[in-house]
């Protein structure tokens, strides 16, 4: 390639978990972070904002990581071609909707872009192939797998390939974002899980899975009530977070139900379609007895699309 390349790619934010499905169960929803890529050997991999603020991270970037391993893997005798990439955020950083997968996608997004039109003559992955290493980045494939493909995705490792099952998610329930101005790193999180559970939990959090599959199929409420329910990670998270516990009673009393999205802090809120028209202010006028932490709710929809990317030169 010997010329100047511009990429957009847009990726949807996701939610993991889904309350029993630990490491497994992931929806994308209608929230997105954008990246526009300008792909030369002139660029040095930075990273800024859209209005041109540079984002320094003493963390990896996980953009170059991804791209950079893609090339490792699929076309290791192509010299990668340096970018750099604008962007326009709208998942919270540490928020537990997939900003950092978000990213991994994007980078590998680019990479395989670049694979398909100008490198065609190098063996391309399938997508089984290409989602199995894209998953292997983040370490599991709850984020990345539904960030890609969209919709509600069931995925897991098996020995050295991914397997993945894609589903609608039923029209019968309506689902809100409930973003509060709180950090949580997954590492940190994970920390706080049990090295060993009770056969009884297992067992609960496996009949938990089944429902999912049960109101997957059946679109009731009552069903998804149940469905949501855990015993794996969940309580060990929330607790350490007791302005989520607070609001998650109220959702409850409200006769909705929710899932803590991936690590938290922010909570993926299922409600009756049909009688959803003043959940957010009823929501909001309980919490407002407890005005501890600023936060954000608001609907939101699933996305189908997946990520989308577009040249732009």
């Amino acid at each position: 390639m010997d010329k100047k390349l511009k990429l957009y790619i847009k990726v949807p934010g996701t939610s993991a978990n889904l309350g029993p499905g630990f490491d497994i169960f992931g929806l994308a929803l209608n929230v997105y972070n954008e990246f526009y890529f300008e792909i030369s050997e002139e660029k040095n991999y930075s990273l800024s904002l859209l209005d041109g603020t540079p984002i320094f991270t003493t963390n990896e970037n996980l953009i170059k990581n991804a791209y950079l391993h893609y090339f490792k893997k699929f076309l290791p005798k192509i010299k990668p071609i340096p970018f750099n990439v604008q962007m326009k955020l709208e998942l919270p950083i540490k928020g537990g909707l997939g900003s950092s997968a978000s990213a991994l996608v994007s980078g590998f997004k680019a990479a395989y872009y670049l694979h398909e039109n100008f490198y065609s003559n190098y063996p391309i992955p399938n997508l089984t192939t290409l989602l199995y290493e894209l998953a292997l980045l983040e370490g599991h494939p709850d984020n990345t797998t539904p960030a890609y493909l969209g919709g509600f995705v069931f995925s897991f490792f098996e020995k050295e390939r991914l397997v993945y099952f894609q589903h609608s998610f039923p029209e019968t329930v309506q689902t809100f974002l409930f973003i509060p101005e709180l950090e949580t790193e997954t590492n940190d999180s994970r920390k706080k899980l049990p090295q060993y559970y009770h056969s009884a939990d297992i067992i609960f959090n496996l009949t938990r899975v089944l429902t999912w599959m049960e109101f997957l199929s059946s679109g009731k409420f009552e069903d998804l009530y149940l469905a949501v329910e855990d015993k794996i990670h969940t309580p060990y998270r929330i607790r350490q977070l007791p302005f989520l516990e607070y609001v998650g009673k109220q959702i409850l009393q409200l006769g909705g139900c929710f899932t803590l999205s991936g690590s938290g802090p922010s909570l993926l809120i299922f409600f009756p379609q049909k009688k959803q028209e003043n959940f957010v202010s009823q929501l909001t006028q309980k919490i407002a007895k407890n005005p501890s932490i600023h936060y954000k709710i608001f609907p939101t929809q699933v996305s189908y699309e997946g990520t989308i990317i577009k040249n732009l030169t």
